[in-house]
């Protein structure tokens, strides 16, 4: 499992007068859950709760998730860093609420 693995770059840091949602969460360092198949394909659904994010690609069958050797844990900068799309959900969510992305440009669906 890898663990927060990829260190944050000086561009990259969180501007200190940002007090958006997606800030907060970086700065509260909350860890994102999802599997390893996000090394190939996007998330399909992300959901927030209070204290982390979850994310599947679609693409995991249930014996795959039952598999604890198939999930990483990232950092919220990590995860948006590698799919920036997500962005605007995670600035406008609600904790409970789960995005359903159709592409990668960031159009979502809530699926409460």
């Amino acid at each position: 499992m890898a663990l927060f693995r990829r260190k944050r770059e000086q561009s990259e840091a969180v501007p200190e007068s940002d007090d958006s949602q997606l800030a907060r969460m970086m700065a509260s360092r909350i860890p994102v859950f999802l599997s390893k198949l996000h090394g190939e394909h996007p998330p399909r659904w992300v959901t927030v709760y209070p204290d982390r994010l979850e994310s599947v690609t679609g693409l995991e069958s249930p014996e795959y998730m039952d598999d604890a050797a198939n999930h990483e844990v990232w950092s919220v900068d990590h995860f948006v860093s590698d799919f920036p799309f997500v962005s605007r959900f995670l600035n406008e969510v609600r904790p409970g609420q789960t995005a359903l992305f159709e592409d990668t440009f960031g159009a979502y669906t809530l699926e409460d």
